[in-house]
């Protein structure tokens, strides 16, 4: 019986999702006249490969050895505003909405191209599944997945006292 469970219990845990998970695509490498708003395109995350499928047919693919860095929450929104700097995103306007105090689930990917270059990635993963994406992409990469702190609320005190 033991046999069995682990039998009909590893495919579930071993085995990464085949249609990957949706998410919405802000901000990245790639152009792209898919709405910011849409769910519809597919991360799917390998261990050999991380591939991003949008709903307009392009596909975005990074090997999980070449990203440099990983964040989610607020800091993600950050790593974009760095980009949109530099020159590297095509539609910066695409992340004017972003910075905003909305707690969404952001995750920004940023890794080096083939040439050298830097790339980057920014999506939102849905609520129910964030956490899977982040573990998933932490065990494809290695790398840790850094966070924005929160930043301590003045008390009401500390307001009488300036």
């Amino acid at each position: 019986i033991a046999t069995l469970s682990l039998v009909l219990l590893l495919p579930t845990v071993a085995l990464p999702q085949v249609n990957g998970f949706n998410v919405r695509y802000l901000a990245g490498s790639v152009e792209t006249k898919t709405d910011k708003d849409d769910w519809r395109n597919n991360l799917i995350i390998l261990s050999d490969e991380i591939r991003v499928e949008l709903k307009d047919g392009q596909k975005l693919s990074v090997d999980p050895k070449s990203v440099t860095s990983i964040s989610y929450g607020r800091e993600a929104t950050r790593h974009v505003a760095r980009w949109v700097a530099l020159g590297i995103l095509v539609h910066p306007i695409a992340a004017l909405g972003l910075f905003n105090e909305n707690v969404k689930h952001y995750v920004s990917i940023e890794y080096e191209t083939v040439e050298g270059k830097k790339g980057g990635l920014l999506i939102q993963t849905h609520k129910n599944n964030y956490r899977n994406v982040l573990a998933l992409l932490r065990g494809a990469t290695g790398k840790e997945i850094e966070t924005e702190k929160k930043k301590p609320k003045k008390s009401s005190n500390d307001n009488k006292q300036q």
